[in-house]
């Protein structure tokens, strides 16, 4: 997957994803992608359940606190684990955004997560640009 255009990535150090400090030893990864679309429908194809479905598949989230267009908090219902999503825009036409999940238990968890973001990310750009 390294080989897609705009696709950018924060990884965790080598040394097996270290633990954050205070953070119950759990692990983190970020994720990251440059969406030709508005700030404004980036966030509403994060906050609106029915759009955030067209993309992100599989995954049961709850919104826990956001402001539009820049910043969403989210609980992964699935392990309790924490989403921060945090929209940039870039020029005129494009947003980058920014996935930060943290609380991972494991450093096998953060390179399965870290594949399944760069997937979702990449289904949320082709969303949008579809949409135009």
């Amino acid at each position: 997957m390294t080989h897609l255009v705009r696709s950018k990535e924060i990884r965790v150090p080598p040394s097996a994803a270290a633990p954050l400090a205070g953070v119950n030893s759990r692990f983190a990864v970020r994720a990251r992608k440059t969406i030709a679309a508005s700030a404004a429908g980036t966030f509403a194809a994060w906050t609106d359940s029915r759009r955030r479905a067209c993309w992100l598949i599989g995954v049961n989230l709850t919104i826990r606190a956001s402001t539009a267009p820049k910043f969403i908090r989210l609980t992964c219902d699935d392990d309790d684990t924490e989403i921060v999503v945090r929209i940039t825009t870039k020029g005129s036409a494009h947003t980058v955004v920014a996935v930060d999940h943290t609380q991972l238990a494991s450093a096998h968890l953060v390179a399965e997560r870290r594949h399944c973001w760069k997937e979702m990310l990449r289904n949320l750009k082709h969303y949008l640009e579809a949409q135009g």
